[in-house]
């Protein structure tokens, strides 16, 4: 009986993973129906500019609190250009 409880219990956590996964998943999908919504609305392209901007810089800071060895793009202070490479792939993810 404890080896078929021990199963159940394993197979009661798979199940439960699993439907967290796919609620996951869902949510993200929605997420982004509504960016893509919101990127063609007048200014959205700017805010999503902005928004990665924002992004990047937290993300650098970040890495420079929990690294004591920094591996710095050699275009680090072209922050225009990097939005513009990220703005890129994101409208050749709206052609795909």
């Amino acid at each position: 009986k404890e080896a078929e409880g021990e199963k159940q219990r394993q197979i009661n956590m798979a199940e439960g993973g699993a439907q967290a996964i796919l609620r996951v998943a869902e949510a993200t999908g929605e997420g982004l129906k509504k960016v893509s919504a919101a990127v063609e609305q007048p200014g959205g392209e700017k805010a999503m500019q902005l928004r990665v901007a924002e992004q990047y810089v937290e993300e650098f800071g970040n890495l420079a609190k929990t690294n004591n060895t920094i591996i710095l793009p050699a275009n680090l202070g072209d922050l225009a250009g990097m939005i513009s490479t990220a703005m890129t792939f994101i409208k050749k993810g709206d052609k795909v």
